[in-house]
């Protein structure tokens, strides 16, 4: 299981790395640790549940995932309360604000809401019944860039003051992490605060970030031993973000900070097959970007070759475009054009500016 979980940490690291992290219970807790919303008192951590779901639409999962969970809440005079939390996070990777969010959230809710009805619809019970849970909608924002607010819905629409009281307005617990104190990660969010505390440095000088990876990875070495697997996991996204974000100069070096740091003859041992498993994985992550890129430059190629023969010379600018092209299926799409276009712009080809 623990293999099975670092692989998953070191695969799509950029879009899946912080999401399996937070279907851990004991993290979504500390990371709640940096708020000060009131409700948080009300939660039940203990028993929070992991709701095997995603609600982003894939066009967005390459900047954004989601993670589902309920808690039971603590309501005062109603002893152990069946009404359950419904949290929502969703973990924006994009490096700078991005103005759709009301809307994207808004939507999010919405069929979180939907989710609920479904099995309601298909009850023979009364829908007089029926009691939706509450949802608290969170954003945890990664990127590099400060960002106050996601903003409102009204704010995106002309002359939204006009009709402001009947256009849906809805707030998230919005967590910049930019904006976050770095004291605040490091005492108030327990252990999974030092790693978004390497999140946040992600991008500093590389002394810099080598001294605060020493600090981290001590600090987990505090962790009991029962959390073994979750050391291992914080570990390996450590790991794997050293591979994926720092300079490949750095590497080594940010490695041997990371043994230096870890205390026991256990851990080094543990330490050193998680190593192995994350650097299988990169490369065969490698591999299959290699492969993919293979595939992608065989077809602009070949475009090139046959429009230079259907048409003569072509522009620089078009070449760049094709160049440029990450999409097979639109190299496809231009391809198939060859054999029947009459002239050079019946292809469809935009040249770069």
């Amino acid at each position: 299981m623990a293999r099975t979980r670092i692989q998953r940490i070191a695969r799509n690291f950029q879009e899946n790395g912080m999401k399996l992290l937070l279907e851990d219970p004991r993290n979504v807790r500390e990371l709640f640790g940096i708020t000060r919303l009131e409700l948080v008192k009300k939660i039940d951590f203990e028993r929070l549940e992991l709701v095997k779901t995603s609600f982003v639409h894939r066009d967005y999962r390459n900047v954004e995932a989601d993670v589902v969970l309920t808690a039971p809440l603590r309501l005062e005079g109603k002893g152990r309360s069946r009404r359950k939390l419904i949290l929502y996070i969703l973990i924006e990777h994009q490096s700078e604000p991005d103005r759709l969010m009301p809307l994207r959230l808004l939507d999010y809710v919405v069929q979180i809401f939907r989710f609920q009805q479904r099995p309601w619809l298909k009850s023979p019970a009364s829908l007089d019944r029926l009691g939706f849970d509450p949802v608290l909608p969170v954003v945890l924002y990664t990127g590099t860039r400060r960002w106050a607010s996601p903003g409102q819905l009204v704010e995106l629409i002309e002359a939204g003051e006009l009709v402001a009281r009947f256009t849906p307005a809805m707030e998230s617990l919005f967590l910049s992490l930019p904006a976050v104190p770095p004291e605040q990660l490091e005492t108030g969010a327990g252990y999974f605060g030092w790693v978004l505390r390497l999140v946040q440095e992600r991008k500093s000088r590389p002394a810099q970030f080598r001294d605060l990876l020493r600090r981290a990875v001590a600090e987990l070495e505090a962790m009991p031993a029962e959390e073994r697997l979750r050391w291992l996991e914080l570990l390996s996204y450590i790991y794997a973000l050293v591979y994926h974000v720092r300079e490949a100069s750095e590497r080594p070096v940010l490695r041997e900070a990371i043994e230096a740091s870890v205390g026991t003859d256990q851990h080094r041992k543990e330490l050193f097959e998680m190593g192995k498993t994350i650097a299988e994985e990169l490369r065969q992550e490698g591999r299959q970007e290699g492969r993919s890129e293979g595939i992608l430059q065989g077809r602009r190629e070949a475009l090139i070759r046959l429009l230079n023969r259907r048409f003569g010379e072509l522009p620089q600018a078009m070449i760049r475009t094709i160049e440029n092209t990450p999409d097979v299926a639109t190299l496809d799409q231009w391809l198939d054009s060859v054999v029947t276009a009459d002239q050079l712009s019946d292809i469809g080809i935009t040249p770069a500016e």
